[in-house]
């Protein structure tokens, strides 16, 4: 693909903001449906300015504006990304990173990845909640140029590679090629950055080069700034998949079809809208030369030689729709609840659910978000395999997502552990394994026999003590008066006669002798 570079130097002047525009075909097709799953998830202005209402016929713009401005977003796309990326990043990953351990520009990048005060963690947290509701995100590792002489004016100046994420809508074309062995490669990338007074700024990437241009909205014109070599060699741009699709370089997001979802259920609030208006705010129906005003006790005046029968009267609608309007949203909700795997964690109400139906839905759940925990870890692989080509050396670490999400209805699991535990089994190891499964349900771990062994083990004449460092020691007291300090301490303690006898058999004797 020939650079728009050339097409600028070689091209019509006319058309040059046509050369910096021009996208590729999956972007002209999915534009639309990004812009609405971004608006779905963001909710609130932005859903407000997408419009989303259908309007009614004959409706005027002011009577469809006022219907909108009246109308509010029930955000289930939001609640829901919420959710998967609350389960997803509830551990932290496990990162082994080698050979760049000691590497004094990893704890800076660490700390701050996009040189806008993201952290790595946090910044991965977004990108993948992006990618959930977009599909697919682009991830850019860019390192400045640097004019220093040493390695150390580099790390005086934090010149250091860092990573920029990008959404759908910003990635205007790209393009990959087989390789002979078989691989695909990201061969051309063409984004758009943010806009600065009135200035948007395009950036177009190939093997070899790095060309930018500035484009000016107002005056309708587009500039080539300046090439800047490609020292990598490679397009440093990771492409980070919620789901693939068959079209390369566009993923499947994690709630499309909630967002329809949602969207149906907008339309349905606004009817409830509009029904309940209707209802409490009756039309009249009156003739032309009836006078009539609005408002409480208002006045009504009919003239002289009306007919009978076109005596004015109020047009009022039933308000029993609604009842069936409502039932309909819930069975969207529900829908949405069951397609996104999280029924169980989202109810309102209680639900009577069985074991298997709930332990079911909890298991789809946990493996959709161990799929996204796998593409995590594949995109971050490929994120420091390019930062460290930056900076002259090879990733040898790992990375590792948790594999297993245990998602579990606590109160459920403890009422049903009770309920045997107090069935009074005759067993005694299967009452040990209902405490051991009470107690890793109540502490999310497994239950250690070593670590609970000395908590659990009493000796069988001594009462319960506290496992405290200052516990009583008993040892042979031959002094009468620190014999007498002693016992009024365990009085103090809890100690029974028998068992102050038992422990201390030299009290008779030592006070025979006295």
């Amino acid at each position: 693909m020939p650079v728009i570079r050339d097409r600028f130097i070689k091209g019509d002047s006319k058309f040059q903001i046509d050369y910096l525009l021009e996208s590729h075909d999956a972007y002209q097709w999915y534009y639309n449906r990004w812009q609405f799953l971004r608006d779905s998830y963001n909710g609130g202005y932005d859903y407000f300015m997408g419009k989303y209402l259908e309007p009614y016929y004959y409706e005027s713009r002011d009577d469809y504006e006022k219907r909108l401005r009246m109308l509010a977003l029930d955000n289930h796309v939001k609640a829901i990304v919420g959710i998967y990326t609350s389960f997803l990043f509830r551990k932290e990953p496990k990162r082994e990173y080698a050979t760049i351990e000691n590497d004094p520009a990893l704890e800076s990048f660490l700390e701050d990845a996009d040189l806008d005060g993201r952290s790595f963690q946090a910044f991965i947290r977004d990108s993948a909640t992006f990618a959930m509701v977009y599909g697919n995100v682009w991830i850019l590792v860019e390192k400045p140029i640097s004019v220093a002489n040493t390695r150390a004016e580099e790390l005086q100046q934090d010149i250091r590679p860092y990573v920029s994420m990008f959404t759908p809508e910003n990635v205007l074309d790209w393009e990959y090629e087989r390789q002979p062995n078989g691989l695909y490669e990201l061969t051309y990338l063409k984004i758009k950055e943010e806009v600065i007074n009135n200035n948007q700024y395009i950036r177009e990437y190939t093997k070899d080069e790095i060309n930018i241009y500035k484009m000016n909205g107002r005056e309708k014109t587009a500039d080539f700034i300046e090439t800047v070599p490609n020292t990598l060699g490679k397009i440093p741009a990771v492409c980070f998949y919620a789901a693939r699709s068959s079209t390369r370089g566009v993923g499947i997001s994690a709630v499309g079809d909630q967002a329809d979802m949602q969207r149906s259920i907008y339309e349905e609030l606004n009817e409830i809208q509009s029904i309940i208006r209707l209802t409490n705010h009756p039309s009249l129906v009156k003739t032309q030369d009836t006078e009539a005003t609005a408002g409480a006790g208002s006045i009504v005046q009919l003239p002289p030689n009306l007919d009978p029968g076109l005596k004015p009267y109020l047009l009022q609608p039933s308000g029993a729709s609604i009842e069936s309007v409502l039932n309909s949203i819930q069975k969207k909700v529900d829908a949405i609840n069951q397609m996104s795997s999280v029924g169980g964690i989202r109810s309102i109400e209680s639900r009577r659910l069985s074991g298997i139906a709930l332990s079911s839905e909890f298991q789809l759940l946990g493996a959709k978000i161990s799929d996204f925990a796998l593409n995590c870890e594949h995109v971050e692989e490929q994120i420091w395999r390019l930062w460290c080509m930056f900076q002259g050396t090879t990733w040898e670490g790992k990375i590792n997502y948790p594999r297993s999400f245990s998602i579990q209805d606590k109160a459920n699991d403890i009422a049903m552990l009770k309920m045997a535990k107090e069935a009074n089994i005759e067993n005694a190891n299967v009452r040990a394994e209902i405490d051991e499964k009470i107690y890793e349900t109540l502490m999310e771990k497994e239950y250690d026999l070593e670590e609970n062994e000395e908590v659990e083990e009493v000796e069988p004449n001594q009462p319960n003590q506290p496992n405290q460092p200052n516990q009583m020691q008993h040892t042979p007291i031959t002094d009468q008066n620190q014999l007498l300090a002693h016992v009024r301490e365990m009085i103090q303690q809890g100690y029974t006669n028998e068992q102050i006898i038992e422990l201390h058999p030299e009290l008779a004797s030592l006070f025979n002798n006295g």
